[in-house]
């Protein structure tokens, strides 16, 4: 049974589209507010999308220099493999 979008953890959804623009966008390193505008929304706030970073850099999925964040080099070849 699938979930319903409204569902899912705002957090969930956050770590989502933050890996989506990370991947999609070529170009390379995005802010911390520069995500938390482009993502923050009715259905993750900002707080949600910087807790996001915070997940995804401890699974090792981002790289996080001061305020820059970039895909870690697992995340782009997951990627490329399409999984």
């Amino acid at each position: 049974m699938q979930r319903e979008r409204s569902d899912i953890e705002p957090i969930a959804i956050a770590e989502e589209a933050v890996m989506i623009v990370l991947l999609e966008d070529c170009r390379d390193p995005w802010t911390h507010a520069e995500l938390q505008r482009m993502i923050g929304s009715r259905m993750c706030s900002e707080d949600d999308v910087c807790d996001a970073i915070g997940h995804l850099h401890a699974s090792g999925l981002v790289n996080v220099t001061g305020e820059l964040i970039t895909p870690s080099r697992a995340a782009r070849r997951m990627d490329e493999l399409e999984i």
